[in-house]
């Protein structure tokens, strides 16, 4: 039976994409969302309640990165910092930019 090489460069343009590398967003976005669960809640929430607002923080974030860089795709080519994105360099097509925000 052959097995199909899984292309780990690809992986890590869509982990780009949704700006997994750069994990700060992620945590200034939990810290108000732990904060508040912590003050509904008067201390610890439950393992569930944690886990669905971490997962919820991280679909959204990313799904915001991914309409981001497909709405700004012309213009960051122009800038410096932005013109590497896999949008920009084409290393991830539109259509699949398309498909991973609506996974």
């Amino acid at each position: 039976m052959k097995y199909k090489k899984i292309n780990f460069d690809k992986f890590y343009r869509y982990l780009s994409l949704v700006r997994l590398n750069k994990p700060i967003g992620l945590y200034l976005l939990l810290w108000p969302t732990y904060c508040a669960l912590w003050l509904s809640n008067r201390g610890l929430p439950d393992f569930y309640l944690l886990l669905i607002f971490t997962a919820g923080v991280f679909f959204m974030r990313s799904a915001g990165c991914i309409v981001n860089d497909y709405i700004d795709r012309k213009f960051d080519a122009h800038v410096t910092r932005t013109k590497k994105r896999p949008l920009v360099d084409c290393s991830i097509s539109t259509q699949e930019a398309k498909i991973l925000f609506f996974y």
